[in-house]
Order: structure tokens, then sequence, then C-alpha cells
């Protein structure tokens, strides 16, 4: 029900109002009444109504004063104007005021319901807006550790927002007092939790140092935090001025508390300091660069990139683009692409001259690669090697003293985990799978192929197929179709073929855009820039 306030100063007219109209069944109801606009105002606050039918011409308020008066309080109270002909001036004195409607006097009941019908459905409709503003409100509000997230990735991603009005609004709104013209950016990863309780997560134990590490930046340095997909600790620190003196021996006394305190220890990767939002990312790789050089000078330290030997030692060997092919390769089961890969990965490491720290950390990353490969079909090194004579893989890898014993130990690895996986007794799921894959082969170049087409090429209904590809894969069949057509792509490129429009079309992707997003996603790089590269 709507509350209505009546405000004129004939008694009589008042009365007969109240009951000229099935006020209820239209959806109001009468909250008071008042003779003049003085009185009125003196109720208003009591009555809050909804709205109020008021009369022009009264003695010591008019209806104009009052509506004037009534406005300031804010209040979304709609008016409609009661008038007669002689007063119609006044009435559209109060149309400008924002009163919503008038009704002549003497009073038509049907023009009366109708304007009472129209003010009705326009605050039916303010408060639905209100509501789905006010839910808008909410989600936003709930959002933004989300939106938070979202931006400091993306700084550590290199991006970022670069404008500084905009960014500085964009900190204000999400409560990150980071606003600096200088960063620097640290790491801090967990060693290892072997020895901690199975009940206790990573990320339960990231909380943890999570609070050391704040209590001792908080009061050194403006900062902001953000945990990435692997649970890690990244700091974003600011400065005034560019000076980050301070940083190391913070990082040493954080170090030294999670090991006094807690029950595992940690180990800080730090980068170099550098003028603005857009350096974050350089700082970003430079701290986890450092950081991987945990797995050949030890954990719990504090590793500085400054201090890392520059010789030689900043050559990228595993990049992004690489570690995808080499994924790629194993997931499709080709030995000899693999082996190709191999042959080429580690012809250009020496063209590199890379230092021998590097090339550990490189093993190891394809190492990680290979166990990620293994994850995915539901196995492990131990599947493997059956219990024996399984390698400590970090052992094994900084156990190798050339590059000779690096490439044949890592080959030989890699090699025996896609013979045994691809290698295993195939049962009725895998023999769909790979008919599946043989089909997808045959048919990759098809634009139009679809999952309907597949399911119906080896007798199987649509949504089984899906589950047992899905369960016996760790893929979904769109997934592995994607992976296949850049594979073949990427063949194209390193063939020779430069015209991207040529190759999307030839692996079945008739929008060469959408051939180039697919394609950076798998590849961590556009097409024409692999092309340029390859040149």
């Amino acid at each position: 029900m709507f509350k209505v306030l009546i405000v004129d100063d004939e008694y009589y007219f008042r009365q007969a109002l109240k009951v000229s109209l099935p006020w209820e069944e239209s959806g109001f109801q009468i909250a008071g009444e008042a003779k003049n606009g003085e009185e009125a105002l003196a109720i208003l606050s009591e009555i809050e109504p909804d709205v109020v039918l008021v009369d022009i011409n009264m003695p010591i308020m008019d209806g104009i004063e009052f509506i004037q008066n009534a406005k300031r309080r804010e209040k979304e109270t709609k008016f409609i104007i009661l008038t007669g002909h002689s007063e119609f001036v006044y009435a559209k004195q109060a149309m400008q005021l924002g009163v919503n409607n008038y009704v002549l006097k003497p009073i038509n009941e049907e023009d009366l319901q109708s304007a009472l019908q129209d003010i009705k459905k326009l605050i039916q409709k303010e408060q639905s807006e209100r509501l789905q503003l006010e839910s808008l409100k909410n989600q936003v509000k709930e959002n933004i550790p989300v939106l938070k997230d979202r931006l400091l990735n993306g700084w550590l991603q290199g991006n970022g927002t670069i404008g500084a009005t905009s960014v500085k609004e964009r900190l204000e709104y999400l409560g990150i007092d980071l606003n600096s013209p200088y960063f620097a950016v640290v790491v801090i990863d967990i060693d290892s939790i072997e020895s901690v309780g199975s009940g206790e997560s990573k990320q339960i134990l990231a909380l943890s140092v999570q609070d050391i590490a704040q209590e001792y930046i908080q009061n050194a340095y403006p900062y902001a935090y953000y945990y990435d997909h692997n649970d890690r600790f990244v700091l974003i620190v600011g400065s005034p001025n560019g000076s980050f003196d301070d940083i190391e021996a913070l990082c040493e006394e954080i170090r030294k508390s999670v090991q006094q305190k807690l029950a595992f220890t940690v180990t800080v990767g730090v980068g170099n300091g550098y003028p603005g939002i857009e350096s974050i990312s350089v700082s970003h790789k430079e701290a986890l660069f450092a950081l991987k050089h945990r797995f050949v000078m030890g954990g719990n330290q504090v590793i500085v990139h400054s201090t890392i030997a520059e010789s030689r030692m900043n050559v990228s060997l595993f990049s992004v683009e690489k570690r995808s092919s080499l994924l790629m390769c194993m997931r499709i089961g080709n030995l000899s692409e693999t082996e190709g890969w191999l042959t080429s990965f580690f012809q250009d490491v020496r063209t590199k001259n890379a230092s021998m720290e590097m090339l550990l950390v490189a093993g190891i990353e394809i190492l990680s690669t290979c166990i990620e490969f293994l994850a995915e079909a539901s196995l492990s090194l131990e599947d493997v090697f059956q219990n024996a004579n399984q390698p400590d893989m970090l052992l094994y890898i900084q156990q190798m003293n050339t590059l000779s014993q690096l490439e044949s130990g890592v080959s030989n690895l890699i090699l025996k985990v896609m013979a045994h996986t691809h290698g295993r007794k195939q049962n009725r799921a895998v023999k769909v799978i790979d008919e599946v894959k043989s089909y997808i082969r045959s048919h990759y170049s098809n634009e139009e192929l679809g999952i309907d087409d597949i399911a119906k090429s080896v007798h199987m209904n649509y949504n089984h197929l899906c589950f047992v590809f899905k369960k016996e894969t760790s893929l979904t069949i769109n997934d592995y179709l994607t992976e296949f057509r850049i594979a073949k792509a990427k063949e194209l490129f390193d063939q020779g073929e430069k015209i991207i429009q040529v190759v999307a079309i030839q692996v079945g992707y008739a929008d060469a855009n959408y051939f180039s997003k697919c394609f950076k996603k798998y590849m961590g790089i556009t097409p024409s820039k692999y092309v340029d590269n390859t040149r």
C-alpha cells in the first residue's frame, strides 16, 4: 500500500475525497490530512507519505510554498496538484517544481484515479531501479577483492593501466595504498610443507607468511599484495624516491621470522626498483627469475636479482611458448616430433651460451612440464618407474655436470614417460580416444568440424563421449582440437608459410583474428610475432 496525504483547506472536500475512490483496491491508503501547507509540513516527517494531494490556494501557506519546503527534505514523495481553472497558471508553476501531475477541480474521479495509477507505476519503477542499483552496488562491493586481484595481476603481467589519473582513482576505489612513482616486486614462496600437518594446505600456510611479511613491511614502504596461481605471496612495494635500500634486509627479517615462528622455511626473490607502473612486470619477472635460483642455490634464503651474475644469467631458455609447444607434443603422443623438439631446444641452448645455473633451471622447468603432462593423465612418476630405481628429480638434475648429460637425461626421461603414458593397455575408452584423435587428425582443417560429427564417427552419444574424453585425457575435445590445430599451424609457420590467413584456413579457422587469439593463448605469442621470430 502506498500512503496518501490530503492537503486542502476545505474540510468537506477532504472528507468527500476520502470516500470518493476505492483507495485500498487501487493500492493506496489515506495516511493523513491537513488544512494548509504549514500543518502538512508539521506531520510530513511522521507520516512519510508516498503521494501528497495538495490544493494550490490555501491560507497561511499555499500549495506552491508547501511543495517548495517539502522538496527540501530530499524524499521521493510524489505530488498531485488540485486546482481550479482560474488557478491553472499556478499549476504550471508547480509542475516546474517537479510536481508529477495535476487534477482540475471539481474533481473528476476517473482523472484522479488515472493520475494516481500513473504515479503508482512511477513509484514501482523507481523502487525496482533502486533495488537493482543496490544489488549492483552489493555485487561490486563483493567483487572488490576480485577486481583488486585483477588489477594487481595485470600490473604484474605487464597489462596494467598506465594513465596516472585513472590509476589513482582505481587505487582509491579498491582501497590500495600504493600511489607511488617507483616500484619493486618481492615474491615469497614456501620451500616445503612435507613436515607440516597434512590438514594445512599451502594456501593456509601462505596466510601465516602474509601476516609476518606485513608486520615488517607495513611501516617501511607502501605496498599491495597478491597471491599468484602457485599460491606464492607477491608484494608490490612502492617508494616515493626510488630508494629500496632496506628491502633486502626486511626480506631477510621476514625469512628469519618465518623460520623461527612457523614449521617451514621460505625463499624470497627480490626484483629491482623501477619508475612507473609499467615497470612492475619487469621487477616481477626479475623476482621470479631470482626465486628460480633456489633450485641451484638452495632454499631458505633471500635471492636478490641484482646480486645474480649478469653475464649469461639473464638468457631466457624455457619460455612460455616453448613450454606450450612441448606440452602439445607430449599430449599428441608423437615420439619423433618430441625428439625433434628436444634436439632443437638444446641446439638453441648451445647457441645462447647460457650459464650452467640457467641450464639446470631450464632442465627443472622441462621436467615440471613432464610432471604436469603425467598429472593430466592421472599418473605420476611412481607409475612410470613402478617404484623401482626412480630418481630424485631435483637431485637428478643437479647432478648433471655438462650440457650433454642434461640433454641426454632430460630427453630419456621425457620419452620414457611418453612411451609409458601412450603405451598403456588400451581398453574401450582408450580406443575411443584414439579414434577421436585419428578423426581429428583427418578432419581438423574443416572449419565446420564439431563434436557432433566426431561422436557420430565413433558411434557414441555426444555427452558420453565428452565425459569419456575428459576423464581419459583431462582435456575437453574442443581443447584437444584447438591444441592440434595450433600445433599444425606452428608446423606450417616453421616450414616457411608467412601469411596468417592462409595458415588459419588450412588448420580450420575461417576467422584469422580468432585464430590469432587461440594461437597466442596456447603459444604465448601472436602468429605475426612468431613468424617474425622464425625469419
